[in-house]
């Protein structure tokens, strides 16, 4: 017999409050992952369920040190096994003199996220069929096109916390849509990709034609772009390329428990000003129907927005719970796990720049030579330096305040966090967020995570 976790919420209960009599804190958190997955390729079709995942992790507070103890047999007996030889390895290294958790306001609650069409009702030959319309379209619009690739996927995943005054679950449902293609001229290859994730069910399968249409036509471009010359140029990010740069900058060099590391030189400049005062920052796990939105984190913290800059101010990291602890810092909703067996870290969730007030046209028109940015590919960021690198595939010409049609492709940024995200003069009035990202930390512990903004306009070195 499947053992649901949402039944686990007495027992849990109990365990916790057995523990408690032996250590100064004690929780628990129940996680059960499925979904599916079907993949549409020129020459091969695939459908997959997810490797289903269910078990729970036990973690107590000796006064000085937190410890876990994690099992995947959810039977009553095997439950209470682990949680007494957790308290009993704990149990000589208690100290009652070290800092002390809060456990928070007393709160039972369920959440869900709601679906238009639940996934499970429709059946697998049709989201086949699905993925099969999407890629046959995409290879009939261009003959260079040698491949393409199209994907639904399907994650469910319900988490349980319980401590001594929280019991909290959530059902969380998010489905993603991708389109891949590859274009070969007599000289070269291109490829690029086009997709979204949100929170929600089968009502988000299908990719706009729009984005299709785009993908093949930037891909083409892509085709014949040159290499540019290396510079510093009057720049302009789209919201894809925004949410790149914010999910390097202040993202990872945010997560605290980098600070307890000394590996991370936003520490040092907490209150101080790293951007422009154009520039607002903000992670929100609160965000309605964003991938990595939810409703509380591993912790058991409730989801809430926290700005990490404010008016070029840098104001506040994401914390879990041990970094806050240690740092005498504010409770974020940030202690995220990739599965029962894993360490929580502090991570990000949705990681944006907020809108401004300025149109594309407005940031276009006084640009005498630059480029417009598109389609980022990956970055990398030294926390402990603020040295940062994005990367591309898409940068269109500027000229006379007008875009050319010329690209050249790929484009790397590469520079000073501050020193961008000073360089900053206009802010778009239209944000979006992109969800297609997973982020690794740690021993690559993934988790979804989104990002985005609207478009920026800076300075920047590329190459």
């Amino acid at each position: 017999m499947v053992i649901m976790i949402k039944t686990l919420n007495f027992l849990l209960a109990d365990l916790v409050f057995d523990m408690e009599k032996k250590v100064p804190y004690a929780s628990a958190l129940a996680m059960e992952t499925e979904g599916e997955k079907v993949t549409v390729e020129t020459h091969e079709q695939k459908a997959e369920p997810l490797p289903p995942q269910r078990g729970v992790v036990f973690t107590v507070f000796t006064g000085r040190h937190f410890m876990e103890a994690a099992t995947n047999d959810l039977r009553p007996e095997m439950l209470k096994k682990t949680a007494q030889d957790l308290v009993k390895k704990a149990e000589d290294l208690i100290r009652y003199d070290g800092p002390v958790i809060d456990p928070g306001e007393m709160t039972d609650q369920e959440f869900y996220v709601q679906r238009q069409i639940k996934n499970e009702d429709i059946p697998l030959a049709r989201k086949i069929d699905l993925c099969q319309s999407c890629k046959d379209r995409v290879e009939r619009a261009d003959k260079r096109i040698t491949s393409a690739l199209c994907q639904y996927l399907f994650v469910r995943t319900r988490e349980l916390f319980v401590s001594r005054h929280k019991k909290l679950y959530q059902d969380l449902k998010r489905t993603q849509a991708v389109a891949f293609v590859v274009m070969c001229n007599s000289e070269r290859a291109a490829q690029l990709h086009t997709g979204h994730a949100y929170q929600g069910g089968y009502e988000h399968a299908a990719l706009p034609e729009e984005k299709l249409d785009k993908l093949i036509t930037d891909c083409a471009s892509i085709l014949y772009a040159e290499r540019l010359n290396p510079g510093y140029y009057d720049c302009i990010f789209s919201p894809a390329f925004a949410g790149m740069f914010a999910h390097e900058a202040f993202g990872h060099g945010m997560e605290t428990d980098m600070f307890l590391k000394h590996r991370a030189k936003g520490a040092e400049y907490i209150n101080k000003q790293v951007a422009s005062p154009l520039v607002n920052m903000f992670d929100s796990p609160a965000l309605p129907g964003q991938a990595a939105s939810f409703f509380f984190d591993h912790e058991g913290q409730p989801a809430s927005e926290t700005q990490i800059i404010e008016n070029g101010i840098l104001k506040s990291g994401l914390t879990d719970l041990n970094s806050a602890l240690r740092l005498n810092l504010r409770r974020t909703a940030n202690g995220r796990r990739e599965s029962f067996t894993h360490k929580v870290y502090a991570r990000m969730t949705n990681t944006y720049f907020v809108p401004g007030k300025n149109s594309l046209e407005e940031m276009l028109k006084d640009i005498s030579f630059g480029y417009l940015l598109e389609h980022p590919s990956n970055g990398m960021e030294d926390p402990k330096g603020w040295g940062i690198q994005l990367e591309g595939y898409y940068a269109e010409e500027i000229r006379d305040g007008q875009l050319t049609g010329k690209v050249y492709s790929p484009v790397i940024v590469t520079g000073y966090v501050p020193e961008l995200l000073k360089s900053i003069t206009m802010v778009g009035d239209k944000m979006e967020i992109g969800g297609l990202g997973m982020c690794g930390k740690g021993h690559k512990e993934w988790v979804k995570v989104t990002d985005g903004g609207p478009y920026l306009r800076l300075k920047a070195r590329l190459g």
